[in-house]
C-alpha cells in the first residue's frame, strides 16, 4: 500500500498538533578552523524525550529557529566524494559532534562515534524540500533515528507511518525500518561518514583532512587524500566509486550481504592505507582489490539470481550487458539493485559501471 500527498499533508499536521520536540545541544569544532558556534533561538515548546526523536524537525538542532534555511553554527555540511543515488533527489547532509569529542578511528576502517554524535540529510525534488532523515547517537550502543516529511506550511513532523510514502512523482520517503536495512552496513550506523568516501577529492565540507586538522579523528591517517583505485583501462575508478557508494557501504561488505553472498563491492580503507607500506604508498591498483576478485569473471553464489541470469557472470569482461552487477542496478523489479525505496535507474552511474565492463579485456 501506498501514501499519497495528500495523505502526506494530513500525517504532518495531525503529529505537529500535538508534537513536543527537543533541542539540539552543546557546541562543536568547526570542520576548518576547530573554533565553537553558537545556535539560533530555540523554540520554547522543545522539550529532550526520554526515548525517541523530537516530533518537530526544528528540535533536532540542525536549524536556527524555525527556518529551515538558516543551519545551526555548530553543524559541520559535508558531501561524500562519492554519494548513493536517491532517484535524483538533490541532497544536503550535516553532522554533528559533541564539543572536544573525536571519532574512534583507531580502525580506519572501523569508525566508532562518540556519544551525542548527530547526523542529517536533507532531500530535495525539484528544488522543495521533502525530507530531513536524522540519526542521533543516544548511548554507547544506542542510535535513534527517523525521517521528517515537510509540508506545504513549512513544517516537517516526525513520519510514523508503517508504510513507505509514495510521492506524486514517484518519489519513496522510506519507513524508518527500511531505512534500517540500509544502514546496517555501517561499522557504526551512519553511511559516508567513513574514511574512504571523506578522503577522496571531490568530497566536499568535512573532509577527512578537516577533520584530522580539528582534532576529531583519534587516529589521523598519515595521508589524507587518495584516489580511487585505477586500471588499465582507464575506467575503474569511476565504476568502483559508484559500486563502493550505492552497494558497498550499505550491504555488499563484509558487515552485510558480502559476508553470506561472498560479493564484496566496499572498497576497504586498508586497501588505501596498508599498515606496511608507510606514510606513503602508491596509489591503489584496482585489479587488487576485493571489489576486483570479488566479481571479475565470477559466478552467481545466489541460486535464484543464477537461474535468472543463466549466461551472466558478476562482471563478463567485454559485455556489460552480460554483468550481473549492470543488470541488476539496470533493472527495477524483483531483480532490482538497490532492492527498496528507488524507483529510478542512475544512467549516469551505471553507465560508468558499463564503459569500465566494456573495456575490460574478454579472456
Amino acid at each position: 500500500m501506498t501514501t499519497t500527498c495528500h495523505d502526506v499533508r494530513v500525517l504532518v499536521l495531525w503529529v505537529l498538533a500535538s508534537a513536543s520536540c527537543a533541542p539540539g545541544s552543546g557546541a562543536v569544532g568547526d570542520a576548518d578552523s576547530g573554533t565553537s558556534g553558537t545556535t539560533g533561538a530555540e523554540p520554547p515548546a522543545c522539550e529532550i524525550p526520554v526515548q525517541g526523536l523530537p516530533a518537530d524537525v526544528f528540535c533536532t538542532g540542525l536549524y536556527q529557529g524555525r527556518d529551515s534555511g538558516k543551519y545551526a553554527d555548530e553543524v559541520m555540511p559535508y558531501t561524500p566524494g562519492v554519494t548513493l543515488w536517491s532517484d535524483g533527489a538533490e541532497k544536503r547532509r550535516f553532522l554533528y559532534l559533541p564539543p572536544g569529542a573525536a571519532i574512534d578511528t583507531s580502525d580506519m576502517d572501523v569508525w566508532k562515534f562518540p556519544v551525542g554524535t548527530k547526523s542529517w540529510k536533507e532531500f530535495r525534488v525539484g528544488g522543495v524540500l521533502i525530507e530531513t532523515r536524522f540519526f542521533w547517537k543516544r548511548g554507547a550502543s544506542d542510535w535513534e533515528s527517523g525521517t521528517y516529511v515537510w509540508d506545504d506550511a513549512g513544517e516537517a513532523a516526525l513520519n510514523t507511518s508503517k508504510q513507505p510514502i509514495l510521492l506524486a512523482d514517484g518519489y519513496e520517503i522510506p519507513t524508518a525500518k527500511d531505512c534500517g536495512k540500509c544502514h546496517h552496513g555501517g561499522a557504526d550506523k551512519l553511511l559516508g561518514v567513513e574514511a574512504v568516501a571523506l578522503g577522496l577529492p571531490t568530497a566536499e565540507g568535512a573532509t577527512l583532512a578537516k577533520l584530522a586538522a580539528a582534532g576529531r579523528l583519534s587516529a589521523p591517517p598519515a595521508r589524507a587524500t587518495i584516489e580511487l583505485p585505477e586500471d588499465a583501462t582507464g575506467k575503474a575508478g569511476a565504476a568502483l566509486g559508484y559500486l563502493h557508494a550505492n552497494c558497498g557501504m550499505p550491504c555488499h561488505s563484509t558487515r552485510g550481504l558480502g559476508d553470506e553472498t561472498e560479493l564484496v563491492l566496499r572498497l576497504r580503507a586498508g586497501e588505501f592505507w596498508p599498515a606496511d607500506a608507510g606514510p606513503d604508498p602508491p596509489p591503489v591498483d584496482a585489479t587488487e582489490t576485493d571489489t576486483y576478485a570479488a566479481t571479475v569473471s565470477q559466478v552467481a553464489t545466489t541460486a535464484s539470481v543464477a537461474q535468472k541470469f543463466p549466461d551472466a557472470l558478476r562482471i563478463t569482461p567485454g559485455s556489460h550487458e552480460q554483468s550481473l552487477v549492470w543488470l541488476m542496478s539496470h533493472r527495477r523489479d524483483d531483480y532490482a539493485m538497490p532492492p527498496l525505496v528507488s524507483h529510478k535507474i542512475d544512467d549516469a552511474g551505471t553507465q560508468a559501471l558499463a564503459d569500465w565492463i566494456d573495456a575490460l579485456p574478454a579472456p
